[in-house]
């Protein structure tokens, strides 16, 4: 009778066990994580060691928790032609981060247009901003909604909602980092990169017409070649529509402003790697052969 006992108790432990191992693993994916942030920023890290003469890394900022914010640097550090990306201002919206990445990777493949950009391209990534698994930085505040302009028309100002807009404008401390990095360096074009909400592309308003004109034809020119499947596109931005880094970014400083939704639902890990990232790298390759 006590080994039948025995035996129920270690079932029963057994089982428990499986459970806690099934929802450790769940957790990360649900929080929407390919990677841990400190593994692609190691990653970041060990591709400028490899190349130093044309990429290096510098800290932006830190994050409400004392996180350094790490900006990438890769190509001509005297070239104007500059282009800035960014990803994980919402902490779960991961895919920008590994699209990033891999396009960073294969700037270093020996391919002629890669060779081209490195040469003539200042691309700056930020591949973390907000250094949490969540919607909401360590402060509870949606850094989407903090920047100045437009800031109070869009999101809540109740403390306790992931749409939370922050106590005052550019109040974060991430906030204020992405600012002074439109300020001090005046990238040519930026991209603000989130998830979830299809994969469409969303431009500024103020960018003239034609400057969309040739950035279409130019990145339909790339997806040929490179075989990235089309991106579809809206053609406004509104003030009130959430996306604050880009309407600051554009109003402010002048800076020609994109924010992308990469896919709608989850896309898998092999879905980044193929099509996202095809798409990632002939959307830069179509901004970066604009301004250089």
């Amino acid at each position: 009778m006590t080994e039948l006992l025995g035996r129920d108790r270690m079932r029963k432990t057994a089982k428990l066990v499986l459970v806690m191992l099934s929802l450790a693993l769940f957790v990360p994916l649900a929080q929407g994580n390919y990677e841990t942030k400190p593994l692609i920023i190691s990653k970041f890290k060990a591709l400028v060691s490899a190349h130093l003469s044309q990429a290096s890394y510098v800290t932006i900022g830190k994050s409400p928790r004392g996180v350094d914010i790490l900006m990438f640097r890769f190509g001509n550090s005297s070239s104007k032609a500059i282009v800035l990306w960014d990803a994980q201002m919402h902490g779960t919206e991961d895919a920008g981060a590994e699209t990033a990445f891999l396009f960073c990777q294969w700037l270093f493949s020996g391919d002629t247009r890669a060779r081209y950009v490195l040469s003539h391209n200042w691309i700056l990534i930020i591949p973390c901003l907000n250094d949490l698994y969540e919607r909401t930085n360590e402060d509870h505040v949606n850094l989407n909604r903090n920047f100045p302009v437009g800031w109070g028309t869009f999101g809540s100002p109740d403390n306790t909602s992931d749409d939370y807009w922050g106590p005052s404008p550019a109040s974060e401390p991430e906030t204020a980092a992405m600012i002074r990095v439109f300020r001090n360096y005046m990238p040519k074009f930026y991209v603000n990169t989130h998830m979830y909400g299809g994969s469409i592309i969303y431009y500024h308003w103020k960018i003239p017409s034609s400057v969309i004109e040739t950035w279409t034809s130019t990145l339909a020119t790339f997806s040929l070649y490179y075989g990235g499947n089309p991106l579809k596109y809206n053609s406004v931005i509104k003030t009130d529509g959430g996306g604050f880094a880009v309407t600051t970014a554009m109003e402010t400083y002048g800076v020609y402003s994109f924010l992308w939704e990469i896919g709608g639902d989850r896309p898998t890990y092999s879905e980044i790697q193929g099509s996202y990232y095809r798409q990632t790298r002939c959307f830069l390759l179509a901004l970066c052969a604009m301004c250089a």
